[in-house]
């Protein structure tokens, strides 16, 4: 228990310099010039907001310490280009190392953004919390508190900082921060209120195929990466949140443009096996009532580690930061990892699994289609394409512009691979550079 204490803080304190290292190789392979490259030093973000959240609990009114980073808005504020990042639920050791990772994850924000190209800068908010044991009714208060306090540090608007779910949180979260912003708005009267977040509910405000955009995306850059090895293709899963299990559920669709057997998936504390393939319905429905793989008996139970060692074409890691690293990196067995996860796989783990030969698919370019359809939502909530009322068919509207995003940026990534003769990563990042550049030279002509 000491050692994996030990561990948890040496990967909370590497993942800044690990974020600074990616950045400034892609700098200097590029040519960044040297203002842009003071301008992209991490651990100076342009705005950090503790927030002290209230709340209601069945103990009693509890205080839960929280954090918004704004990283850095290559547009003009106003405009609107607001800051976009996600409102993650999760418990960490201190209010320092959870900071050290929202400047990681807001930055990560900028550049997926930029990459693909959406006008907004990156952000992200948490809640120092373990979404686990809460009830609804803390949730939903936990979430009121937490609007509340943004709302009072004017850190909210469609043209300040507009954020949507992230790990541990989710449409319903959504639904609660939205519907209360709008009741204060009564008083406060902010211009473009559905447009203060996203990812709502669609009965809600919200989009058709938000909710599984993340992984869809993911996969689609998947299969445009990749040749297909085998007829029917082998994958694993690490996390079985939101977008885990909607990745097992494409996974496991014939209609779907990428299917094939999830032999294992696994979660914080375990996971399940079957060589033949696991059953999603029954594992969904499973997992949805307990929230844990415990007493399902059509599969093996096995470790979170075994999950990883399992020979498949591919390994969707969509867990929390860290989790690939120097330690078990030497034993995952597949032909790609697709970093579905933010800041999922450390800059040791990477050179491990580079020089094994594993294809690393990774985060900024992976899990951009949560934010490319979220953005969607955002230009119907104020108004910049056709409602879906008057748009009879706008799910398939959404999954054909995500995939066609998906596909030319990967197009793009892949050329700036060969140019520089790098790995995808880099390449990725030299691309958001490049962007960032651009836009704020025209921003400062």
């Amino acid at each position: 228990m000491a050692r994996q204490r030990s561990l948890t803080k040496e990967r909370k304190m590497s993942i800044l310099s690990d974020a600074q290292k990616r950045t400034d190789v892609a700098a200097k392979l590029y040519g960044a010039p040297a203002w842009l490259r003071s301008e992209l030093k991490m651990g100076n973000p342009r705005r950090v907001e503790k927030l002290k959240i209230k709340a209601m609990t069945k103990s009693g009114e509890k205080v839960f310490q929280g954090a918004v980073v704004n990283d850095m808005n290559p547009y003009t504020i106003g405009i609107p280009h607001p800051y976009k990042g996600g409102i993650r639920y999760k418990c960490y050791a201190s209010p320092k190392s959870m900071l050290d990772v929202l400047m990681v994850l807001a930055r990560d924000m900028t550049y997926k953004c930029a990459l693909f190209g959406l006008p907004f800068g990156g952000g992200k908010t948490c809640v120092n919390v373990d979404p686990l044991p809460l009830t609804s009714a803390e949730r939903k208060y936990i979430t009121q508190g937490l609007a509340l306090e943004m709302l009072g540090a004017n850190i909210l608007g469609y043209d300040i900082y507009v954020p949507g779910p992230d790990m541990g949180t989710d449409e319903e979260i959504m639904k609660y921060f939205y519907l209360f912003c709008a009741k204060v708005n009564r008083i406060i009267h902010r211009p473009n209120i559905a447009a203060i977040c996203t990812g709502k509910p669609v009965e809600f405000d919200g989009i058709p195929g938000r909710s599984d955009a993340t992984s869809r995306g993911g996969l689609i850059i998947y299969s445009t990466m990749t040749e297909r090895a085998t007829e029917t293709p082998t994958f694993t899963i690490q996390g079985a949140g939101n977008v885990g299990m909607n990745v097992f559920k494409l996974l496991s669709s014939p209609d779907f443009e990428v299917n094939g057997k999830v032999i294992a998936i696994s979660d914080v504390s375990g996971g399940l096996y079957d060589p033949n393939g696991l059953n999603f319905g029954e594992i969904n429905e499973h997992y949805t009532i307990n929230r844990t793989f415990e007493g399902y008996n059509n599969a093996r139970h096995v470790t979170k580690d075994e999950v990883l060692r399992y020979k498949t074409d591919a390994l969707f890691s969509a867990a929390a930061e860290g989790l690939i690293n120097k330690d078990n990196a030497a034993d995952i067995e597949t032909s790609t990892l697709v970093e579905l996860g933010n800041a999922a796989v450390t800059d040791e783990a990477e050179q491990i699994l580079e020089a094994r030969g594993i294809k690393i698919i990774p985060d900024i370019f992976a899990n951009a289609g949560g934010v490319i359809v979220s953005s969607f939502e955002f230009r119907i909530n104020l108004g910049d394409v056709p409602h879906y009322v008057d748009r009879k068919d706008l799910k398939t509207w959404v999954h054909d512009e995500l995939r066609e995003i998906m596909k030319s940026t990967a197009e793009n990534v892949r050329e700036a691979q060969l140019k520089y003769k790098t790995n995808l990563r880099t390449a990725a990042y030299i691309i958001a550079q490049q962007q960032l550049e651009f836009v704020m030279k025209k921003r400062n002509a």
